[in-house]
């Protein structure tokens, strides 16, 4: 009796092949027929065996992008997909900037002027929060363009508010575009990215939010020098142009994640989006063909999207690293988005007459920090590295409080200006890192969950800053205790880094799909 390749005998065929074995001399037609059936049968089983090598034998999706190589295709998808962190910092230091302003103009309490900053924030925080099951259902790219749109107008129509309350409304929704796109472009920064590139690509794209800030700071320069009297309406619309350039721009030319795409089941597109990075980096691979990863039915609503990527995200294995990842990214922001609303209320009473001007140089000291961070993501692993950022920005905030305490003698002022352009440069290290492991820890399907929990663990974080600066200055009668409370969290949070796993590159997301969900991929 012949078995076949997955162990049973075929009854029919076997008698079959006697039959006509034994009327060979004489044989009728039924005896050809059943003969003919067993040559198609082997020749079948041939070819799927064939199949079946071919199979293994394909590269995973990210091993092509790792043969493409890191070329003009990632520094395009950089400018238009990363320019999400340009429009955030533009946004954020120019309605940090005119809250002196809108207080003068509106009569705000000191509360206020926070609350309309911590609106914003909370709109970030609604916005990466909802930026995970809606990039993975409507596509990363959608999310980016939908938030350049967004943010355009909403600058635009805030310069016509009426009212503080209308503009805290309108800075809101402003601030949930913001939120939309961040995550979404962290998923695709990490999906188009040969493996050694990743956090170059991460350093580059997010040293747009540097670039953000020095074209507001010089914005305010050409207005008011001394940002004692600024022309807010004017302001926010000049805020607003970065957004609209990117949006029109990424209508036209963003692509898609090629990973985002076979995980949706588009094969030709990812092969397409491939074959286009490619062809811009001049290293066409051996093969377009890959492995696609384990396709998940479609759901039936964005809930069951959120809750299955929240069971991935809090899994047993990845719970207390999502914690303390969330944590660490919440005193990142604290301190980072305090100072930057801080610097603003306190440098013009520091700074006499020079203001905007040193807050354009300390826009450009964050730059020696993206370098750095670079540097310590390449040649350290993650937890090292947040371990010299905390450590750094501890003792950079004590010696401006110092600094700033023993008055406006040389050595006093020195300390003042090393702190202030230190506190400016070393966060960058944390958000290089700590972004960058954000979208290493998990897997494709739960990528923009799992970094849009953390963005929102720090955006909830900058939301309170404005509240817990106003606060402090209000109880204290000074700034100088906030910068003393920013200092004590960040050595507090230095030993929580202990407990985040020891790596320098971690597993890629299709592997640890894969032990997850113990289930096969297919080639495409």
């Amino acid at each position: 009796m012949t078995r076949s390749r997955f162990g049973f005998s075929h009854p029919v065929l076997d008698h079959g092949r006697s039959v006509a074995f034994r009327s060979s001399e004489h044989p009728t037609g039924l005896d050809l027929l059943l003969e003919g059936l067993l040559v198609r049968r082997r020749s079948w089983m041939s070819k799927h065996e064939d199949s079946a090598e071919e199979v293994t034998s394909q590269p995973e999706l990210q091993d092509v992008i790792n043969q493409i190589g890191m070329g003009p295709a990632q520094i395009f998808w950089g400018l238009l997909g990363g320019g999400v962190w340009l429009a955030d910092g533009a946004e954020l230091l120019l309605v940090s900037s005119v809250t002196r302003s809108l207080q003068s103009e509106w009569h705000l309490t000191p509360y206020m002027k926070g609350t309309i900053v911590s609106a914003v924030y909370l709109g970030i925080l609604i916005g990466n929060y909802s930026s995970g099951p809606c990039s993975q259902r409507f596509g990363r790219r959608e999310m980016i363009v939908t938030s350049y749109s967004g943010i355009f107008l909403c600058g635009i129509l805030s310069c016509a508010s009426a009212s503080a309350y209308e503009f805290l409304v309108i800075r809101f929704f402003g601030g949930i575009f913001i939120g939309v796109g961040q995550p979404a472009w962290l998923a695709i920064s990490s999906e188009v990215t040969p493996v050694y590139w990743k956090v170059v690509m991460a350093a580059a794209s997010q040293s747009l939010f540097v670039f953000g800030e020095m074209y507001v700071s010089f914005v305010i320069m050409m207005d008011d020098m001394t940002m004692q009297v600024l022309h807010w309406r004017l302001l926010l619309r000049f805020g607003a142009l970065p957004s609209l350039c990117l949006a029109a721009i990424s209508m036209l030319y963003l692509n898609e994640s090629p990973i985002f795409l076979a995980l949706k089941g588009h094969i030709k597109e990812a092969r397409t989006v491939i074959e286009t990075m490619a062809r811009q980096n001049q290293a066409m691979p051996t093969s377009l063909r890959f492995r696609q990863p384990h396709v998940h039915p479609p759901d039936t609503s964005i809930l069951s999207q959120m809750r299955r990527q929240m069971s991935v995200v809090f899994q047993n294995a990845l719970l207390v690293p999502t914690i303390v990842l969330m944590s660490t990214c919440f005193t990142l922001n604290l301190t980072y988005f305090g100072c930057l609303f801080a610097f603003p209320q306190v440098l013009p009473t520091l700074m006499h007459g020079q203001a905007a001007s040193e807050l354009l140089v300390g826009a450009l000291w964050e730059l020696p920090g993206l370098a750095l961070g670079l540097l310590l993501g390449i040649s350290a692993t993650r937890r090292t590295a947040l371990k010299f950022y905390l450590t750094s920005l501890s003792c950079f905030l004590l010696c401006f409080t110092v600094g700033v305490h023993y008055g406006q003698s040389k050595l006093p002022k020195a300390m003042l200006l090393i702190g202030y352009y230190g506190v400016k440069c070393v966060p960058n290290i944390g958000f290089i890192v700590a972004y960058q492991m954000s979208a290493e820890l998990y897997p494709t399907e739960a990528r923009t969950m799992g970094s849009a929990l953390c963005l929102a663990g720090g955006r909830l974080a900058a939301m309170l800053a404005p509240m817990v600066y106003e606060s402090i200055v209000t109880w204290t009668g000074g700034f100088l205790p906030f910068f003393l409370v920013m200092a004590t969290m960040c050595v507090s949070n230095l030993y929580m880094v202990d407990l985040l796993p020891e790596t320098s590159t971690l597993r890629h997301d299709d592997e640890i799909s894969k032990d997850s969900d113990g289930k096969a991929v297919h080639v495409v």
